[in-house]
């Protein structure tokens, strides 16, 4: 295992979320109960899409704290040459197929012993040691030392480390050569640099650029799992990564299950808990909605609430919360009216599209003006992006207590 290779942090990742647990107390005894909600089947769904060319380049654009990364760390721990986890994953739903068809639950059982610990994972986090470095090409120089090291680790007598390049996609290229293997891409934050007003439009665009000539059309990529807040630019000019399917707050009737914790496994925590009941979960965390209007709580609060015995606000603000609220006070067009309408419960008819890297970019290139209307539009878009909307048949509302008791404040 290695720091981007194989990630041996992201396995110990997987590791403490398996082993996470709680304590509650029922008839004088004190009772220690899992607070691990098995998502495993996510894998079968994704063996159906190795090496599929229109298909293996996935994107999942979720608010923060929703379970991103905990997925990505299982996949590093599932797919990984270099950890054997199979006496993990046998113990998991994935061992057993999703499906109710005979055959093709056969077939997910196959895949299941096929592909586990069959590539090396390549694991990047976008948002990570970012501010150590003060230019976008230094940062990603310090991620293509990281990847030498691993190299020299796990092959210290790679051809590579003797001609090594600058760009880091051409390094995998000779890699997956010398090996004659294919790797499985987990890219976590893929939006962090876009967003971050650290570097300027021409770095972010050149970013995008870089991520373009990671993945887009590698005979080594077998697969990739990228995440983010910020769903992709995909007409930035020069630059379009649009060799992914994204899956987002306004557009995911296949994943959404696997993000956020569910009605059932909310309930199935609090079983037997007379201090923390469902019902109080359900109030503070709960109000997203997957397509079918199924229940979408959120995984991090829920979590805190349990292992702290202790409902209360345990949303993290961030600095689009703060820009959010600034556009808030300007009042344009009755919006703080309207947010205020919110707060009482109610839920307003508005449309919304997906807010993305491109809309991020073009407000970064220049100021353009826009229609109150547009600017409405746009502003609610971000809140159900960014997760402090929820966006259910046409309609937007304040998804739960935690978030109704954030803008209150504000």
């Amino acid at each position: 295992m290695g720091f981007i290779i194989d990630s041996r942090d992201m396995h110990f990742k997987f590791l403490s979320i398996l082993n996470q647990v709680y304590n509650y107390e029922l008839e004088d005894k004190i009772v220690r109960k899992k607070l691990f909600a098995d998502k495993s089947n996510i894998i079968n769904d994704f063996n159906e899409l190795i090496n599929k060319d229109n298909e293996k380049n996935v994107c999942i654009t979720k608010p923060r704290r929703f379970g991103k990364t905990s997925i990505g760390a299982m996949l590093v721990t599932y797919y990984s040459k270099g950890i054997d986890s199979k006496e993990i994953f046998d113990q998991l739903k994935v061992s057993q197929g999703k499906s109710s068809n005979e055959e093709l639950n056969k077939l997910e059982r196959k895949q299941y012993v096929e592909f586990q610990n069959k590539y090396h994972t390549i694991y990047f986090d976008f948002s990570k040691d970012v501010d150590g470095h003060y230019t976008l090409d230094e940062y990603l120089a310090s991620i293509n030392q990281d990847l030498k090291n691993d190299i020299k680790k796990l092959y210290p007598n790679s051809e590579i480390l003797k001609n090594y390049n600058d760009k880091i996609f051409k390094n995998l290229q000779s890699l997956s050569s010398e090996l004659i293997e294919q790797f499985v891409l987990i890219i976590d934050e893929w939006d962090y640099i876009i967003t971050n007003k650290k570097f300027s439009y021409d770095e972010r665009n050149r970013y995008i650029s870089f991520l373009k000539d990671l993945i887009k059309d590698k005979s080594y990529n077998a697969f990739t799992y990228m995440t983010g807040i910020t769903p992709i630019a995909k007409e930035l000019s020069q630059s379009s990564i649009n060799c992914f399917n994204e899956y987002s707050m306004l557009n995911d009737d296949m994943y959404y299950q696997y993000f956020g914790f569910t009605e059932q496994e909310v309930r199935d925590f609090c079983k037997d808990n007379k201090s923390i009941t469902y019902e109080k979960l359900e109030d503070w965390y709960n109000g997203y909605k997957g397509p079918n209007g199924e229940k979408i709580f959120n995984t991090w609060s829920v979590c805190q609430a349990l292992s702290k015995n202790k409902i209360c606000n345990y949303w993290n603000n961030s600095g689009r919360f703060d820009e959010l609220i600034n556009i808030i006070n300007f009042n344009i067009n009755g919006i703080k009216d309207e947010i205020l309408e919110l707060i009482r419960d109610k839920k307003l008819s508005q449309k919304v599209h997906i807010y993305g890297a491109e809309d991020q970019q073009k407000e970064s290139e220049r100021n353009e003006k826009k229609s109150e209307d547009k600017m409405k539009k746009e502003l609610y878009s971000k809140m159900v992006t960014f997760g402090y909307l929820s966006y259910y048949n046409g309609k937007i509302s304040i998804p739960n207590k935690e978030l109704l008791e954030k803008l209150k404040y504000f």
